[in-house]
């Protein structure tokens, strides 16, 4: 029997131990199909990967606008052509917002916490914009994470989430806490109802960080998933399914070849 189409979007936030760039979500790849597919009726469609990292490394090189200097806490990774101040200037109104709202936050039970991502969502189903409720909702998580994990994301990582959300490239060094730094926007736009993917470079990463600052999301009522070698269809399916997923970009790509070669087999 024939499947609904595939047409739900998804984020894809890469995620590194070294020194990375962190790729924009602003562009989807979208798809529709009439046949029974990989990932099922209602899966996450897949990105053009490749592609669209060779666009984004085109463009850096012709706009460095489109680039956040985040390394040795905003300093210094552009050799001296972005000393990561005016990236602070830019964000620090934002960072103002959320830290105005941490004392409010910590003085919420765990289940009142909770309840925020319920009255999120349904003002992102509302209508009202990601980017008006990423104050809000960067403190939530920030606040969580203080309680599950027991870290609290600084000002630079903040900022380094909300390079993310805009579309534009954060490079940050090792250490500086990217991982923490990719469950901000991923939060965020997991509010909209459509998947978020955070995408590493190995199956041991990605299994880490999702037991690890997984917790945040999952404490905060969002299902986080896992792609992993020798999951079954059936596992992959729901895994996609989830708020968060967690995946390396190897499995990305493969499933997304595996989603086209069963359509073309219908």
């Amino acid at each position: 029997m024939a499947a609904p189409p595939l047409v739900k979007r998804f984020t894809s936030i890469p995620s590194s131990p070294s020194n990375s760039l962190l790729l924009p979500h602003q562009s989807f790849y979208k798809k529709t199909t009439l046949c029974s597919s990989f990932f099922g009726a209602n899966s996450l469609n897949m990105l053009n990967y490749g592609a669209k990292t060779s666009k984004l490394v085109n463009n850096t090189k012709r706009k460095m606008c489109a680039v956040a200097s985040l390394g040795g806490l905003l300093g210094g990774i552009f050799k001296g052509t972005d000393t990561g101040e005016s990236t602070r200037k830019q964000y620090a109104p934002t960072v103002s917002l959320i830290n105005q709202l941490e004392a409010e936050m910590s003085a919420l039970s765990d289940s009142q916490l909770r309840d925020k991502t319920a009255a999120l969502k349904e003002r992102a189903q509302l209508g009202e914009s990601l980017d008006l409720l990423l104050p809000e909702a960067f403190a939530v998580v920030r606040e969580a994470s203080k309680r599950v994990i027991g870290l609290r994301p600084f000002d630079v990582q903040l900022i380094g989430g909300m390079v993310l959300h805009k579309g534009e490239i954060a490079e940050m060094r090792t250490g500086e806490g990217k991982t923490l730094v990719a469950i901000l926007p991923a939060y965020l736009n997991a509010l909209s109802g459509k998947g978020v993917h955070i995408v590493t470079v190995n199956d041991y990463l990605a299994r880490r960080d999702c037991e690890w600052v997984g917790q945040v999301p999952r404490f905060l009522g969002l299902k986080v998933g896992l792609i992993q070698q020798n999951m079954t269809s059936e596992q992959r399916r729901e895994n996609y399914m989830c708020d968060i997923t967690y995946v390396t970009n190897s499995e990305l790509g493969f499933d997304y070849l595996r989603d086209n070669l069963a359509m073309e087999n219908c």
